[in-house]
């Protein structure tokens, strides 16, 4: 069953549009680390340790530009767009880690920091072979809200979503569908640096 995340609408949007601009920074030994836990909110409860390591952000003239992208065409060329980023990387216990494609930081005005980041899905050999319908969700997407001290914190976490760009009251607005009924839970989010 494939569900929109209405919570995710605005978190997305931000991650692409408004965000506060934080610059990348390659090669100058910057790199944030988190690690906590994923609680998977659809069929039996499970959990999973993840590490999320950033080396760089997404910048706003990048983000503007990936709109473009998405504007004109679909997630299939966005995805082609950004496939060969590489600014940081996600992993879960037992499993390969991916690149993260995306990546961006805001800070809220009531002094927390929101971290979004997005990477190019696990995909089992089982849905490759079969073309089910959930290849139609390439994206993986972490939403971190850490607390004002930029330490410890909460989120969610889509492990297959798309995108697309969708008019409503005449303005583009970023949609990030969830192929799960609800988004996973993050939870006892650190910051390890």
């Amino acid at each position: 069953m494939r569900r929109t995340v209405p919570v995710f609408f605005a978190s997305f949007a931000v991650l692409i549009l408004f965000t506060s601009g934080v610059r990348a920074q390659n090669g100058s030994g910057f790199q944030e680390v988190y690690t906590g836990t994923i609680v998977s909110m659809n069929g039996p409860m499970r959990s999973t340790t993840f590490n999320l390591s950033i080396r760089s952000f997404t910048d706003d003239a990048e983000a503007q530009r990936l709109l473009g992208i998405l504007g004109e065409g679909n997630q299939d060329d966005l995805l082609r767009a950004i496939r060969n980023n590489d600014l940081g990387r996600i992993s879960t216990a037992g499993s390969v880690g991916r690149n993260l494609i995306v990546a961006r930081r805001n800070e809220l005005p009531d002094g927390r920091i929101q971290i979004v980041a997005a990477f190019e899905r696990w995909q089992t050999i089982r849905e490759i072979r079969s073309g089910s319908r959930i290849q139609d969700y390439p994206f993986g997407v972490m939403e971190i809200f850490l607390d004002s001290g930029g330490r410890t914190g909460s989120g969610t976490f889509v492990a297959a979503g798309r995108v697309r760009l969708r008019q409503r009251d005449g303005k583009s607005q970023l949609e990030l569908e969830n192929f799960g009924t609800y988004p996973n839970r993050v939870m006892g989010v650190s910051r390890r640096n």
